[in-house]
């Protein structure tokens, strides 16, 4: 039993460690996205210079900006879940069964010109 023990603790500190590692990455990131934005802002539409101060205030209204419209999509997402399980009483979802049936009836042999894509560009 000491055996699995400690295959858990070295899975646990191998986790540990990786969630450190993308927890840095994470936060490079960010930085390196809120520079550019400052970057960005420092200059106004109209050319003229802007203060630090007024662009740490655009910056931040950016930032809470984009929390509402994560939250409200989060609410959306919530209400659509919902409604799905409302309007499907079996428990079934409708998308699981198409993906069921477009499984079944893929042929590689069947050509069709309306399932292509066009090349646009």
């Amino acid at each position: 039993m000491t055996s699995r023990s400690r295959k858990f603790e070295l899975f646990q500190k191998a986790v540990v460690d990786n969630l450190t590692k993308l927890n840095e990455k994470l936060d490079k990131l960010c930085a390196l996205t809120v520079s550019n934005q400052l970057l960005q802002e420092c200059v106004g539409p109209d050319g003229s210079v802007r203060s630090a101060e007024e662009c740490g205030d655009i910056v931040v209204e950016s930032f809470m900006a984009g929390i509402c419209l994560n939250e409200d999509l989060n609410t959306r997402s919530k209400e659509f879940d919902y409604q799905k399980s409302e309007f499907f009483i079996n428990g079934v979802d409708e998308d699981e069964e198409d993906e069921e049936d477009e499984d079944e009836g893929d042929d590689p042999q069947d050509f069709n010109a309306n399932r292509c894509p066009v090349n646009a560009f």
